[in-house]
């Protein structure tokens, strides 16, 4: 014989739980597992730490299409420059862990920084939950001067620097491209000057105008200037196919290597069922051909896909060990 069962009994209220919430779902059209699985319910933040125009700016902008379309919900690419990424990076750290606010970061908060700074604002494995990676190969860096300078390849600036130093200006973006600079002022024996500015257009028109003689920043944005004849472009850190005439830097170099990429962060605490529902929602944006194609202004690409959330931040501990032999060359110690 079944036994009655008392409504103000455990299982009594058990019952009628489970009788409220099947009722509020019929009345909303959805599942309890289906309303703790939606994601995203309202328009999605992806912070970048860069200024407009930057080349992680527009990889941003591509990739937040992308996502907008893959879940019919509007996503907004917010830049927070300043303050070496710093901006940006607290405000995930502290957001709302819902999946509504993503950080989409270049290498260095996460494995530059961390060989360079004996204190940081933000922690990059306490503070954040590391979800796919959406660049693992960021193309070239260039080396640019105006077309008005005298030298006309790396050897002859590398010349002259030494017989003016401290005479010569690069300018700079980010901390990606100053580390490129120390690392070529050791390895030559020069002492180029960093001038570092917080807007990228703003180091576009010094360098164009001559204000400054040199910027080291991605070719893929400043290729327009090097079409146009407005620049000159002394080495690149990696081939660039479709200009066979500008050097890599490897030709003067052999050792130079930049280990440079962009992830998608969350802040900490995620659910490990939300943080996996972002890692292969981005693994089919990034792995399709199209990605790919929607960068080819920038001339980033992802070669291997977003791998798994353990994958990811294996990724990052093996990038940041590939910073600190880097860093070891320049001979900078944290500070």
């Amino acid at each position: 014989m079944t036994q009655a069962i008392r409504l103000g009994s455990p299982a009594g209220f058990l019952l009628f739980r489970l009788a409220f919430v099947g009722a509020l779902a019929l009345l909303t059209g959805t599942s309890p597992v289906q309303a703790q699985q939606d994601w995203p319910t309202k328009p999605v933040r992806v912070l970048v730490a860069n200024s407009p125009g930057a080349a992680t700016d527009l990889a941003g902008r591509v990739f937040a299409d992308n996502l907008s379309r893959a879940t019919n919900r509007p996503v907004a690419v917010e830049n927070r420059p300043g303050a070496d990424g710093y901006i940006a990076a607290e405000a995930v750290a502290k957001a709302t862990p819902d999946g509504h606010t993503l950080f989409f970061a270049s290498q260095s908060i996460f494995a530059l920084d961390p060989n360079l700074k004996k204190s940081m604002p933000v922690d990059p494995v306490r503070d954040f939950t590391p979800l796919a990676v959406t660049i693992d190969d960021t193309g070239a860096t260039g080396i640019f001067v105006h077309p008005s300078l005298p030298y006309k390849t790396l050897p002859e600036l590398i010349a002259y620097a030494k017989a003016n130093p401290g005479k010569l200006s690069f300018a700079t973006t980010v901390p990606l491209f100053g580390m490129m600079g120390a690392w070529i002022n050791k390895r030559a024996g020069i002492q180029m000057v960093e001038v570092p500015y917080k807007a990228t257009a703003q180091a576009n028109a010094d360098a164009l105008s001559g204000q400054v003689q040199i910027i080291l920043t991605a070719f893929g944005p400043f290729e327009q200037y090097v079409k146009a004849g407005r620049t000159r472009t002394l080495a690149v850190t990696k081939a660039v196919d479709d200009y066979p005439d500008i050097p890599p830097l490897s030709k003067f170099f052999p050792d130079f290597e930049q280990p440079s990429f962009v992830i998608l962060a969350g802040p900490a605490s995620m659910s490990p069922d939300l943080a996996q529902r972002i890692n292969r929602l981005t693994a089919s944006i990034v792995e399709n051909p199209k990605f790919n194609q929607d960068l080819a202004t920038v001339r980033w690409r992802n070669l291997e896909g977003a791998r798994s959330l353990q994958g990811t931040a294996e990724y990052i501990r093996e990038k940041r060990a590939r910073w600190a032999a880097f860093i070891k060359v320049i001979g900078l110690e944290p500070q």
